[in-house]
């Protein structure tokens, strides 16, 4: 795998020519996103030999940004490339442009960037695309990730019509003893930061649920562009969705209040309640994983193993009494004839 020279020129438009080749690469076309202001460019491309291989390529500023998600994904590179789901990707090589661009390769066939199609999708099946995103990361919890800071640009329509995770915002769930380890992720659209993270504290689940609340609000209420790139909109989801029964849209409403609530504690309860309440707001059975996830994983085992020993231990004490009371048994068989004999 290449990893790039990261001494960096001054800050420049990412703009690349179509045709342009990056290793075996070759750009197509650039590929809109929905927002104005964020790390990169995204490009759909081609193997240079092998045509029928698709490619999506984000090309990122010349910043310092730019360097941080580089840096970053050298770090967690090998790791990364071992999570496995049909709806998260991630990078599978980097390196720079003639221009010193650098830049991310993703491997595969993976649709479009979502934002720019979210017109021709109701609001069911902007509730399902957000379900099936918060399957993908209870998944990715039970591989050890979670995804500390989400941007937008990241979500994607793929080809079949379900959502694709641009993996870059994933990092390992953090040791929550370790005081240095703050799961150092790939960057994120501000207004997607839960508050704590903003004051310097490690990604959790409770972060994780924060940004996919505010994606929520951005696929059910609608967004801006500010100067700091896109923000959602804190409204009425019957703004949006005037004939919305009022049942629905109460209860929409309260998801989404609950998902971005600004103390960790008030917010759902990991992606996998989020998935949970979606679902019941579609009229769907909520479909808890039987896996536990890696967060989970230790007190499960101990858990295990408390209760292998309480058998243990019960089948020891039923035993010995088993036991006991055979001895008495034979002891006072025993005993019988020697007093017959007395008599």
């Amino acid at each position: 795998m290449r990893m790039p020279n990261l001494s960096l020129p001054p800050p420049a438009a990412a703009a690349l020519d179509e045709g342009q080749v990056l290793g075996v690469w070759r750009l197509r076309k650039p590929l809109p996103d929905g927002e104005q202001a964020h790390a990169g460019q995204w490009y759909s491309a081609h193997h240079a030999l092998a045509t029928e291989q698709q490619a999506a390529v984000l090309v990122l500023d010349r910043n310092d940004q730019g360097a941080g998600v580089m840096l970053r994904y050298a770090d967690q590179a090998g790791d990364l490339a071992k999570l496995q789901h049909p709806h998260i990707a991630v990078p599978s090589d980097s390196g720079v442009t003639p221009d010193a661009h650098p830049y991310l390769i993703i491997e595969g066939n993976h649709g479009e960037p979502l934002l720019p199609r979210l017109y021709t999708l109701g609001l069911r099946a902007r509730i399902e695309l957000l379900v099936q995103l918060c399957e993908a990361l209870r998944s990715a919890h039970q591989q050890g990730w979670l995804l500390a800071e989400l941007d937008p640009t990241m979500i994607w329509l793929g080809p079949e019509g379900g959502v694709r995770l641009m993996g870059l915002g994933l990092c390992r769930i953090p040791d929550p003893t370790d005081p240095f380890d703050r799961g150092l992720s790939l960057g994120a659209a501000p207004a997607f930061v839960a508050p704590e993270r903003r004051n310097g504290e490690p990604p959790t689940l409770a972060s994780e649920v924060y940004g996919l609340g505010a994606l929520a609000r951005v696929l059910v209420c609608g967004w801006e562009d500010t100067p700091r790139g896109l923000a959602p909109l804190r409204r009425s989801a019957a703004a949006q969705w005037p004939t919305l029964p009022e049942a629905q849209q109460a209860r929409l409403d309260a998801l989404l209040r609950e998902a971005m609530a600004e103390s960790p504690e008030l917010r759902t309860r990991g992606a996998e309640g989020m998935a949970d309440g979606l679902r019941e707001w579609l009229g769907q059975n909520p479909q808890r994983s039987a896996l536990p996830t890696a967060a989970d994983a230790m007190p499960a085992k101990r858990t295990a193993w408390w209760k292998r020993w309480l058998w243990l231990g019960a089948a020891a004490g039923l035993g010995l009494l088993a036991l006991t009371a055979r001895l008495a048994q034979t002891e006072n068989s025993t005993a019988a004839p020697t007093t017959q004999a007395r008599g």
